[in-house]
Order: structure tokens, then sequence, then C-alpha cells
């Protein structure tokens, strides 16, 4: 699923530190485009990708928050946040207009 990232830092070489929000966001939006993840499959919980990732559950929260904000994924409380259907369905169409070209 997501990795974690080896440290660039010279300082800490070899190290592997925690993702942040960011990280986490761009990874699972990059899965979602990429079909990882299909329309109306559950992500993990917050709670179990926390403890997964090492990271706090805030910081999986702040990423499946702005997933939410921009439209990827559905979250409902008690319930594992799953892969919108109506962005894939959208994003499958423009792609397809993408490699059609324009219509003339």
């Amino acid at each position: 699923m997501i990795e974690m990232v080896q440290s660039q830092d010279p300082g800490f070489a070899g190290r592997v530190h925690p993702m942040g929000a960011r990280q986490i966001y761009m990874a699972l939006r990059d899965q979602i485009l990429g079909g990882v993840y299909e329309t109306g499959s559950h992500l993990p919980s917050s709670r179990s990708l926390a403890n997964e990732l090492g990271v706090s559950r805030t910081t999986v929260t702040a990423a499946y928050e702005q997933l939410t904000v921009e439209g990827f994924i559905e979250v409902r409380q008690g319930a594992r946040p799953r892969v919108a259907s109506s962005l894939l369905e959208h994003g499958r169409s423009s792609a397809r207009m993408k490699r059609a070209g324009p219509v003339r």
C-alpha cells in the first residue's frame, strides 16, 4: 500500500521517517487515480493506516479530510472511507476525451 520514505537528509542517512499528511494524501490520491482502489472500494480505517505507517491518527485523518474535500473519497462516521464513484466516472470520461483528442 503506502510506503515510508527514506530520509534524504545526510544526517539521517538510511533512516526511514514517517510520512506527513501531505505525503499520505498524495500517495492515496495517486493510487485512486491509478485504479489501485476501484469505485466504491474501502480504504483502510484511519486507525489501522496510522498504525501501519507509524504516524498519528490525526495525520491520517488530515489526509482523508483533504481527499474528501477534493471529492476523491466519501466518509461516514463509524464506517471506513471509500472511493467516491462520481470522481472515477468523471476521471474516466476526461481521460477518454483526452486520448480521443478534440472534437472537430
